[in-house]
């Protein structure tokens, strides 16, 4: 029987939704009053059972269950990762492929060797370089739709560059658009990627994305020689540009931010014993919330021009990092420049020389992999890796000089590739366990123009040391010489972080400031606890404001 006015629960029918069951009463058909312990006799049978809904309860909590693990911040964010990495392969992976497009140009344009290359080393170098544009409209509009746009504009550029017949046109319609199309689709990528594992992860996940980018070389040039073998330059670069966009859309459309309230999860400080905030009056004017708000008010931080912050640019261990990343492209791309002549000139032939860049490939990729299973629980900062790496690649290329058949050559692809792709992949988190949070968007802007000013330069100078020695030698020792340098400049980061943090609690403690070399080491170590007590990390550098307080590392 059903009464008037009622909404019922599913199994039960006894239960008003607007009105408590113990004061309500109501006549009945027979002028009897129901209530909660009377209602179910008065239900016909097949309303009351409870359990007819059990299997339907059931399919909805299996698969309530699959959409919250699907909707888990965990899952959302590594399905970002796989997204960026699937969409370095047609972006990334083709800029790294231009030499599948070099001799088709030189045949169809009739240019020389020098003009064509300036064009693929310029989009490659704006891959980078273009870093500073595609951070703040990240802030702006987000991952997506930057992204997007670069999509757009790297198809957009490969389609008009089928229809160019001048070769100076080729920096207007490939090296530009194709290139910063390029950084938009793997700058935001990265920084969604840092968001959604601020700690939890961090290193594994931007390891794991940045990884496409030596897959995407090794998809994208024999697809890239099989196309234009086949359909000629012209029908090659429209079919790669709908290559471009197919894959490239769909990748961007997963991109999501991560929601605020979940970046407490990956917080290292438990939270379970801590009490919440409670709510604070408006009058409570002694509240040292309201003061650091007057205080970061009257005292903001100063700016050079377009947003630059002032201190980050006068702070030491930002410029010696971008003056290492400096240096550490040149090195690097010196050799690559004339690799294979090298090879081809010691007795190996073409084949043998390309097995060798592809072992080169292959250990680039297992270094940024292993890289981001073994960075999450480094004992030491991730600067020192930098240190690491810079000094074998600089005896590896050093010791190349002397090299005279394969083995020694694949010995030199293995540790140049493996090593670079150690290096490459803990770009960003090094980055950003140097500074501080407030300053790790503009620090990140910025490191990766100087290698992008690397990839654009290093080819000439590299071309030109060659020409005044006529020998291929003076192009590697050279690099070995600049691979120390930027290893002398990475040992000075760690150096002054250490040095400072000596400092700092000498002076908390009131003692003198200067430090013996024995304390620095027992800090740097991790023998003296009580250095645990006054910083969270040795590796982080706190970039603080002029007026800020001695708690933060001066």
């Amino acid at each position: 029987m059903t009464y008037p006015d009622q909404d019922y629960d599913s199994d039960t029918y006894y239960t008003p939704r607007s009105t408590p069951t113990s004061e309500f009463h109501s006549p009945d058909l027979t002028g009897e009053s129901y209530s909660k312990d009377h209602t179910k006799r008065h239900l016909p049978k097949w309303k009351s059972t409870s359990t007819r809904s059990k299997p339907i309860a059931q399919n909805q909590t299996i698969v309530g269950k699959i959409r919250e693990k699907l909707q888990s911040k965990y899952t959302r964010g590594w399905l970002v990762v796989m997204a960026g990495f699937i969409l370095h392969v047609p972006m990334m992976g083709f800029v790294m492929s231009f030499g599948e497009l070099l001799n088709p140009m030189l045949r169809r344009y009739h240019s020389n060797t020098s003009t064509l290359s300036w064009v693929g080393s310029l989009a490659f170098g704006m891959a980078y370089v273009a870093n500073p544009l595609s951070t703040p409209l990240y802030n702006r509009f987000g991952c997506r739709w930057v992204s997007i746009s670069g999509v757009v504009m790297a198809s957009f550029g490969l389609f008009l560059t089928s229809y160019v017949d001048t070769p100076w046109l080729l920096y207007f319609t490939y090296s530009l658009p194709f290139g910063m199309g390029t950084n938009f689709c793997y700058n935001p990528p990265l920084i969604l990627t840092g968001e959604w594992f601020p700690v939890k992860y961090h290193v594994l996940s931007t390891c794991t994305l940045v990884a496409g980018i030596p897959f995407g070389s090794f998809v994208m040039n024999p697809l890239s020689e099989v196309i234009i073998h086949a359909l000629g330059l012209k029908d090659a670069l429209r079919i790669l540009a709908l290559v471009v966009m197919v894959i490239g859309i769909p990748c961007c459309l997963v991109f999501k931010q991560p929601p605020m309230q979940d970046t407490a999860d990956d917080s290292s400080v438990a939270t379970d014993d801590v009490e919440p905030p409670q709510p604070r009056s408006i009058y409570d004017t002694d509240s040292a919330w309201l003061a650091e708000m007057i205080r970061k008010e009257t005292n903001p931080p100063g700016f050079l021009c377009f947003g630059m912050r002032k201190d980050l640019w006068t702070e030491p261990v930002f410029i010696l990092f971008l003056i290492g990343q400096f240096t550490k492209g040149i090195g690097y791309v010196f050799p690559f420049v004339h690799l294979v002549s090298f090879m081809l000139n010691i007795g190996l032939n073409p084949a043998t020389a390309s097995l060798v860049m592809t072992i080169k490939g292959s250990f680039d990729m297992l270094g940024r992999l292993v890289a981001g299973v073994v960075g999450e629980n480094m004992p030491f900062g991730l600067i020192h890796v930098y240190v690491v790496c810079t000094a074998v690649m600089g005896v590896a290329t050093f010791l190349c000089v002397f090299a005279s058949n394969f083995t020694h050559m694949a010995i030199y692809a293995i540790c140049i590739g493996f090593f670079n792709g150690v290096y490459n992949s803990l770009l960003f988190p090094t980055t950003t366990s140097l500074f501080n949070k407030d300053y790790v968007r503009e620090a990140w802007a910025y490191c990766q123009v100087p290698p992008g000013i690397a990839i654009i330069l290093g080819p000439g100078m590299a071309g030109f040391i060659y020409d005044v020695t006529e020998t291929y030698e003076a192009d590697f020792q050279a690099n070995t010489i600049v691979f120390i340098v930027a290893m002398v400049i990475f040992a000075c980061i760690p150096a002054i972080t250490l040095t400072r943090r000596v400092i700092a609690i000498r002076r908390r403690k009131g003692k003198p400031e200067r430090a013996t070399i024995v304390e620095m080491t027992r800090i740097f170590i991790g023998i003296d606890s009580t250095a645990d007590d006054d910083f969270d990390d040795e590796s982080h550098v706190i970039v603080r404001s002029d007026d800020e307080e001695t708690s933060s590392v001066d």
